[in-house]
């Protein structure tokens, strides 16, 4: 269920502009297309870390704008936060990397909202070292009671105080057309925190938490965070 209520939500923030500019007296941008209705896109891969002190450095609008001149994609799809969980552009809600020129990601989006192609973020999910690291009640935890050093709580406060500030700062400040949550499937794992395990009992009506597979309810315990 609240996976379903964040892709509502983030269907909401990244909902495409208007196509007028009212009372300005300035043309509209071209149309970007749809995720659904896109064909070519490139997906720049980053996740910046701690020995990112320049980031934008040698980004410019000319070399932006020769990207999508010569390869003519529907989108970009560019990061913003990666595994480490440190975001790749100046964010007030976020983690930012150690240091900028400038702000890249804005740069971004005014180039590709000019020549009408569509710009997706990469987003780090469930796995946000620094996240962790910096707020240990978020970790997901183990069967033996320690705490992930990556793995986010699906049932913690991760969610209301990171995850949805920085999406709708990306939707807000930035215009992003939409987000694409990487990691959620495979960095996800079991979690024994007391939240996790109060909410399995609500909703199985079980009293008995299995630690490891072969133990009973084993696959309703897993199904459970499958269905979270």
């Amino acid at each position: 269920m609240r996976t379903r209520l964040l892709i509502l939500l983030a269907a909401t923030l990244f909902a495409p502009p208007p196509r007028t500019a009212a009372g300005t007296g300035e043309a509209a941008p071209p149309r970007r297309l749809k995720r659904s209705e896109a064909f070519l896109g490139i997906h720049f891969d980053f996740h910046a870390g701690r020995d990112c002190t320049e980031i934008g450095k040698n980004t410019t609008r000319e070399m932006i704008a020769a990207i999508l001149d010569q390869v003519r994609p529907d989108y970009l799809q560019i990061d913003c936060k990666g595994h480490p969980g440190l975001s790749s552009y100046p964010t007030r809600v976020g983690h930012p990397a150690p240091g900028f020129v400038g702000d890249p990601l804005r740069l971004w989006r005014q180039v590709t909202a000019e020549r009408g192609v569509a710009l997706y973020m990469h987003y780090s999910g469930v796995w946000d070292s620094v996240a962790v690291q910096r707020h240990p009640d978020w970790a997901a935890v183990h069967a033996d009671g320690t705490p992930d050093k990556n793995a986010t709580s699906l049932f913690g406060p991760y969610v209301d105080r990171l995850l949805i500030p920085q999406l709708r700062e990306l939707a807000g400040e930035y215009g992003a057309d939409g987000v694409w949550v990487d990691g959620d499937c495979w960095a996800a794992i079991p979690d024994y925190s007391p939240a996790a395990v109060r909410a399995f009992r609500e909703a199985t009506g079980l009293e008995a938490v299995p630690r490891g597979a072969g133990e009973p309810h084993w696959t309703a315990w897993m199904d459970f965070h499958r269905e979270a």
